[in-house]
């Protein structure tokens, strides 16, 4: 597969990081510094999965916001993961 242009997987990345905690935030700045590259795949893997279990919960509950949220949250996730699963075969 070809590589993503660098400001199409920054724009990936500020998708990614909107909506996301500052707590994870933090974490992936501790694990790859000021750019993020294919060692914060696991961690990227976690948190889609976290808020793909997350979802049927809040939809149950009644909470749209938080459940459009998360529905953001997933798609940023799956892109960015995919563009790093790209950039680190390549």
């Amino acid at each position: 597969m070809k590589q993503l242009p660098a400001d199409a997987f920054e724009h990936l990345v500020e998708q990614y990081l909107g909506p996301e905690s500052l707590e994870v935030t933090e974490e992936l700045l501790d694990l790859c510094g000021a750019s993020i590259d294919a060692r914060a795949l696991p961690l990227l893997q976690r948190r889609l999965h976290e808020e793909e279990a997350q979802l049927p919960q809040l939809e149950a509950r009644g909470y749209v916001r938080l459940r459009e949220k998360g529905e953001q949250l997933i798609a940023s996730l799956r892109q960015l993961i995919a563009a790093l699963e790209q950039e680190k075969d390549a």
